[in-house]
């Protein structure tokens, strides 16, 4: 009895040495779902860390990065387009506007429109013609008055020595000559100094040849000379209708032009 005893524990004895070998060995063992889930956090957690070493870009990499930037900037540069040409629109719009607003008619009686247009024509005429008035008392040294009369005159002379001429050229003379008298194709030496209304010189010359009536002048000159005697002076006032019309050449567009000219000779 004793003997089947002993192989009784001695059997148990081996089958637990096999199941403490067994349960060491976790490489044979299956794995508890919760050693799976640790393993899947564990490769997460791997993958998602960055790694030290710089991935080298391929050239296919490199090509779509560049596309996707031209992309990106040519879709930047279409929304400033538009931007900008939604702005210049609504200029154009309130320009538009603002014309439609101050044009003849625009938004008032054709007829009241067209009455308040020739009013503002006058006012400026009327203006420029007390403006011009008030330059020539400066130049001829006389009051208003005078230049008011003599602003519409027909070729006589005032009390003072001006006259209005033709194409409404203005002169007096300061000093008579005593020489050969100037008529057209004369052949003429003069000297002369041009000013602007404001008194400011634009042009002078000592010596300055022409030949009256052939165009080597303007206008005004060649019929504000007309008459004059060789040591003569005389003053004009030339309008831009006998000078250079619209055309500034130092006193403003359209300005009076004033001259002091003295005559040299006259052959």
């Amino acid at each position: 009895m004793s003997e089947v005893a002993d192989d009784t524990t001695s059997k148990k004895a081996r089958a637990a040495d096999a199941t403490y070998v067994r349960s060491a060995d976790t490489s044979t063992r299956p794995k508890s779902k919760k050693e799976l889930r640790a393993e899947k956090k564990a490769a997460k957690k791997a993958a998602a860390a960055p790694t030290n070493e710089a991935k080298t870009p391929t050239k296919e990499e490199i090509k779509e990065e560049k596309y996707r930037l031209k992309k990106e900037r040519r879709k930047q540069q279409l929304k400033e387009r538009e931007k900008e040409m939604l702005r210049e629109k609504k200029e154009r719009q309130k320009k538009r506007k603002a014309r439609e607003l101050h044009a003849v008619g625009g938004g008032l009686d054709p007829v009241v429109a067209a009455k308040r247009l020739e009013e503002g024509k006058n006012k400026k005429r009327r203006k420029k013609e007390h403006k011009d008035a008030l330059e020539e008392s400066k130049f001829f040294g006389s009051d208003m008055d005078v230049f008011e009369k003599v602003f519409n005159g027909t070729g006589e002379e005032d009390e003072d020595g001006v006259r209005t001429l033709e194409m409404g050229v203005k002169c007096k003379d300061v000093v008579i000559g005593k020489g050969p008298t100037v008529e057209n194709n004369s052949l003429l030496t003069v000297m002369y100094k041009l000013k602007s209304g404001k008194g400011i010189l634009i042009d002078s010359s000592k010596k300055f040849v022409f030949r009256v009536g052939k165009g080597n002048v303007i206008r005004g000159w060649e019929i504000g000379v007309i008459g004059m005697a060789v040591g003569g002076t005389r003053k004009l006032i030339v309008p831009p209708k006998a000078g250079y019309q619209g055309q500034d050449i130092g006193a403003g567009p359209g300005a009076l032009l004033y001259f002091d000219i003295t005559v040299i000779s006259c052959t």
